[in-house]
């Protein structure tokens, strides 16, 4: 599985993406807000450790309903329900960038080497029960111990698992490096295309 940093990556990527979406607050502070979210929502299917481990196992349900295109698709639809109620946003443009965030964990659990069998996840559940994993992983799994409380927090904060999440700090922040130079060089181009020709100048 990908780490918390990959996935709020992922998230944060998708607020740069559909950062036009219709918002009421246009200030600087109102965009951090707005990327924290994205961010948050880029882990928000890693939240069902939470009912596991309230359990007492945190792994009972982890990687079932939650990593589903079904619960991205539904989360799109409550996001946009509850935009529209709170803020009168468009329902439409908000709930495709929720679901898009929420499907971007998918795509990078998708991304990741899984040695356990069944490898992968069911990603495409209720429709197919089988499970999908890329052909080349981008992510390298860690271990984590899903059957009690004390061997998931050893796990999650052991040295193999930090090891892998400053390999991964490394390929996000890359990620997102290279996404800011291509808008920066995109609003450039765009900025050069809007200031007329001095030559059309001297004709007028």
């Amino acid at each position: 599985m990908a780490l918390p940093i990959a996935h709020a990556a992922a998230g944060y990527l998708v607020h740069r993406a559909v950062r036009r979406v219709p918002d009421r607050d246009r200030s600087p502070a109102g965009a951090w807000r707005r990327a924290a979210v994205f961010m948050v929502i880029g882990n928000l299917p890693d939240f069902d450790f939470l009912i596991g481990f309230a359990c007492g196992r945190p792994g009972l349900i982890h990687r079932g309903v939650s990593h589903t295109i079904l619960a991205a698709a539904a989360f799109g639809v409550l996001a946009g329900i509850v935009a529209r109620r709170r803020g009168g946003e468009a329902v439409m443009p908000t709930a495709l960038a929720g679901a898009a965030a929420y499907a971007s964990h998918l795509l990078l659990d998708w991304l990741t080497s899984d040695a356990r069998p069944p490898e992968g996840a069911q990603f495409l559940w209720p429709f197919s029960d089988a499970y999908y994993i890329a052909p080349v992983a981008l992510f390298r799994e860690i271990r984590i111990d899903g059957l009690t409380r004390e061997g998931f927090v050893g796990s999650v904060l052991g040295w193999p698992t930090v090891l892998v999440l400053a390999r991964e700090a490394v390929l996000v922040l890359g990620a997102v490096a290279l996404w800011r130079a291509a808008e920066a060089a995109y609003a450039r181009r765009a900025l050069a295309a809007l200031r007329p020709r001095a030559g059309s100048e001297d004709a007028a």
